[in-house]
């Protein structure tokens, strides 16, 4: 257990750490200020009524080092158009103004330029002011930058939770991780005063929190109004739960590492997420694995597929989700199932498995004897070669061939007849744990991370 001024120095050396350095202010202050008056430039080259504003962590103060993103929104009037309007104008003033761009889509398209070693967001959103209702959701978006300016205190504060989080990743609302977003840790900044507060009181969270900083509704009304463990009201719009793409996974994870930092606070939880930690992992670790845990592995491969990086994500996540239905379903019991993603074209849904077959037949639990369901069910199975149908207690119970007895056939019967429409013109390729010589390190490394799923900071906790 570490001491009050154990503490004090480990937050003071984080601080240092969390904070870019004059140099990179320099650089990040030169690209956001050419890149909008690129942005700019090209509005009145093409005739446009819009504003241009950078939002965002670059201009709140509250990026972390090595930050190579930024967010530029382009504000049009409401008569311009729909949001398909929107999402054509935004690629028009991409190609003018950068030349190349990726399309990507949130509520409506937006696009994704490269230029000077950043990624910059240009995000197309209807103006509107304080209490007007907005049309789609990234319209608030320059309202919680005024907030947060006003409100924010203490910007690297900010930092210190997001390198934090980061290191146990759970930062970041997109699908990828289902974690906190930038505005979240704003917010919670701005609610508890600090970032030791934030996580002291994180670590005597329930199974369900509520937060309304300025006290927009009642306790009772938004927990049944809204979904999810952790219930933030965004200030801006009382309508919306700022916390709505956090899992109960990263709500839990968030939770007991509070505790562990606690407990025995060390630089670990702060650096880890900074610099990253993937090493690197062999066909033969894997193998090794297996042949201990005795389960099978399956990976499915979809490649030369022609969408954003969210959309890759988000399919991924998807496969994975009715693959793990299924399987559960038809009784393979997989240990875990999970989707992945090279960002490029390619996702990945790979599985664990106690076996890839199962025995031809399978005993079913029919309906109670004497029930109205029970006619149907003898004369369903009577005679149907397996045996029964027999009473069990007070129920009736048949053995019946299985539908699947073969993971691989199934799981090729549900990409033709199941897969999202987006992804049915793919032509998948199904390994085994036998071909795991045939994925890349960045494969291998994601299914060694699932098999092991090893949180770094239990052993604080445990100390």
């Amino acid at each position: 257990m570490r001491t009050s001024s154990d503490l004090e120095l480990i937050l003071r050396e984080a601080e240092r750490i969390v904070s870019p350095s004059e140099e990179e202010r320099r650089r990040l202050e030169r690209v956001l200020e050419e890149a909008l008056r690129r942005v700019e430039e090209s509005i009145k080259r093409l005739n446009l009524n819009a504003e241009v504003i950078a939002v965002g962590s670059s201009v709140r103060d509250t990026w972390l080092p090595n930050n190579n993103e930024l967010d530029i929104f382009v504000l049009f009037p409401k008569g311009v158009g729909d949001k398909e309007v929107l999402g054509s104008l935004i690629v028009d003033i991409a190609k003018d103004a950068f030349g190349d761009y990726e399309q990507n889509y949130a509520e409506h398209p937006y696009v994704r330029v490269r230029y000077s070693d950043f990624e910059i967001d240009l995000v197309p959103a209807f103006k509107i002011l304080p209490g007007e209702r907005i049309i789609s959701s990234v319209d608030r978006t320059p309202l919680h930058n005024s907030y947060v300016r006003e409100k924010l205190k203490r910007p690297n504060d900010v930092r210190l939770l997001k390198a934090f989080l980061k290191s146990i990743d759970a930062y970041g609302a997109e699908e990828k991780v289902g974690g906190f977003s930038g505005y979240v840790c704003e917010l919670l900044i701005i609610n508890y005063g600090s970032f030791l507060k934030t996580i002291e009181e994180a670590s005597k969270w329930g199974s369900r929190v509520y937060i309304d900083i300025e006290h927009h509704l009642t306790e009772e009304y938004a927990l049944s109004a809204f979904n999810g463990p952790l219930v933030l009201i965004d200030p801006t719009d009382p309508r919306r739960n700022a916390a709505a793409a956090l899992t109960e996974t990263q709500f839990n994870r968030f939770k007991v590492a509070a505790r562990a930092f606690l407990k025995n606070p060390d630089i670990e939880f702060f650096s880890r997420g900074l610099k990253g930690v993937k090493g690197r992992v062999s066909a033969k670790q894997i193998e090794e694995q297996l042949s201990e845990r005795k389960t099978r592995i399956i990976v499915i491969e979809m490649g030369d597929l022609d969408l954003s990086r969210e959309l890759l994500w988000s399919q991924a996540k998807r496969m994975a989700r009715l693959l793990n239905e299924e399987l559960e379903a038809n009784g393979f019991d997989p240990l875990w199932v999970s989707g992945w993603t090279d960002e490029r074209d390619e996702i990945f849904v790979a599985m664990e498995l106690p076996s890839l077959n199962l025995p031809v037949i399978e005993r079913r639990q029919g309906p109670p004897v004497g029930s109205k369901e029970e006619m149907n069910f003898l004369k369903s199975y009577l005679g149907s070669g397996f045996g029964g149908p027999f009473i069990e207690g007070d129920r009736w119970y048949v053995y019946r061939k299985r539908r699947h007895s073969d993971a691989i056939s199934l799981i090729n019967e549900l990409i033709s007849s199941k897969a999202p429409t987006i992804l049915r013109g793919a032509k998948p390729k199904i390994l085994t744990d036998r071909e795991l010589l045939l994925l890349d390190r960045d494969v291998l490394g994601w299914i060694y991370r699932e098999m092991r799923k090893e949180e770094f900071f239990i052993r604080y906790l445990v100390d």
